[in-house]
């Protein structure tokens, strides 16, 4: 599933990886990349929190490390099922 974005006012296609929600503080992560690789050639991979507004979303910052921590742990555990 793609999304857009807008940045410097440039339209950026994004595509979702995956989302997922916490329990403990009731918020929603979306984990995504706009298709850039790093000088690795690595794909470029973003998180963000976010809320659907009129079939959009809209996405705000992470703001700590427990939801940091959360998102490498979802990501660890993506990786490894990738691995299987």
């Amino acid at each position: 599933m793609n999304f857009k974005i807008f940045e410097g006012g440039k339209e950026i296609t994004c595509n979702i990886l995956f989302t997922f929600s916490d329990q403990n503080n009731n918020k929603n992560y979306i984990v995504y990349t706009d298709g850039t690789k790093d000088l690795k050639g690595e794909l470029e991979i973003y998180a963000s929190r976010y809320v659907i507004e009129n079939n959009n979303y809209v996405l705000e910052d992470i703001e700590n490390n427990y939801e940091w921590d959360l998102i490498d742990n979802m990501l660890e555990a993506k990786y490894k099922e990738l691995d299987k």
